[in-house]
């Protein structure tokens, strides 16, 4: 186990997981609703996801950053994938809005998207010191 947590922590594979995790949340913001796929047996609120969504998304970069930078990071680097994050999550909006007729932009989902980047770079912080290489 020990084995697989240190290859999961790789570089490359730290890279790759942000990287595709980014493009698929990307694809699916960028789908029209009528794509969406309904999950009928669990009724979670549209917020929980963006905050959950952003929660894995700006704590996947800053594991890659903490590991690129041989496991230093500071409160400046931490403000700025904070605000990469919520920049990507307005950038969406802004899409959704201009481009995709079934979606609109909503200031509520920046929020939640904001509350999750916040929150990944909460539990990122705490937990830094325990992530073995």
């Amino acid at each position: 186990m020990t084995e697989l947590i240190k290859k999961l922590l790789g570089l490359n594979t730290l890279l790759s997981i942000g990287l595709v995790y980014t493009l698929f949340i990307t694809t699916a913001f960028v789908l029209p609703a009528s794509e969406i796929p309904k999950v009928q047996f669990v009724h979670i609120n549209d917020k929980v996801v963006h905050v959950l969504i952003h929660f894995i998304l700006s704590f996947i970069w800053m594991t890659y950053f903490f590991i690129f930078n041989k496991r230093k990071i500071n409160y400046k680097n931490i403000l700025i994938i904070i605000l990469l994050c919520v920049f990507y999550g307005i950038i969406i909006e802004i899409i959704q809005q201009l481009l995709i007729a079934s979606r609109h932009a909503d200031i509520f989902d920046i929020l939640a998207n904001t509350t999750g980047s916040l929150l990944g770079a909460l539990v990122f912080w705490n937990v830094k010191n325990r992530i073995k290489t």
